[in-house]
């Protein structure tokens, strides 16, 4: 069996992102901020330097790689197709060794980094799904979806990764932020950025609903582009 370092680099495809006006980066405090400064110099340093900065305006940030696994349930099967309402920030299918890409950029409301990710099933039309976070005064961070719907977050770091926890689920109205039952959403969200070296990442990202168990399961391979095509 190839491994999965293997199948990330195969999977890589030329992704051409929206025109960059700046070959600078902005430098950004925000998880600094809201994992402490002690959490913070305990991160590996190069998940310290991905985490440290924020696409300019224009910018595109690409990753290129390939999910091992994309899993979920008969119950991630139908939110998946509930969800399709409020463009999923899950894809909806499985498979292994999924070809994937990863644009991160500025929001349009420019409060928040939009990412966005692109899975190459094998012979199905591509799936692209996105999410923006964005803080949430004072010391928190939304997951936010389309139509209002979000996901508040808190952060933490465990042996040099960093890691993104759901703490619960809201629709925002205007100046209203209506809570969400936790039975109707996908579960406790725990997403983990864990360097692997060489210019490469771990993404794992899984949801466990308190009545159904996993409902979704993630995990790849990835690098920075070296170029923006």
């Amino acid at each position: 069996m190839p491994s999965a370092r293997k199948l990330a680099r195969a999977a890589e495809a030329p992704v051409r992102p929206a025109p960059c006006e700046s070959n600078t980066v902005a430098a950004d405090p925000t998880f600094r901020r809201l994992l402490g400064e002690a959490a913070w110099q305990r991160l590996n340093p190069n998940v310290r330097a991905r985490f440290a900065v924020k696409p300019d305006v224009g910018q595109v940030f690409v990753f290129a790689g390939a999910m091992d696994v994309v899993r979920r349930s008969w119950f991630g099967w139908l939110l998946g197709q509930a969800c399709r309402l409020i463009g999923s920030p899950v894809a909806p299918r499985q498979g292994r060794g999924v070809p994937t890409a990863v644009h991160i950029y500025r929001s349009s409301r420019g409060d928040g980094i939009v990412w966005e990710r692109r899975y190459d099933f094998p012979g199905r039309a591509p799936v692209v799904v996105s999410s923006t976070k964005r803080p949430d005064p004072p010391d928190g961070l939304l997951e936010c979806a389309s139509r209002g719907f979000a996901m508040r977050l808190r952060l933490f770091e465990r042996d040099g990764a960093i890691h993104f926890a759901s703490t619960g689920y809201c629709l925002e109205l205007g100046r209203w932020r209506l809570p969400i039952p936790g039975p109707l959403t996908p579960g406790a969200a725990h997403v983990i950025h864990s360097d692997e070296g060489d210019g490469w990442f771990r993404f794992t990202m899984s949801f466990r609903h308190r009545w159904f168990g996993e409902t979704y399961f993630q995990e790849g391979l990835f690098h920075q582009a070296d170029e923006v095509p």
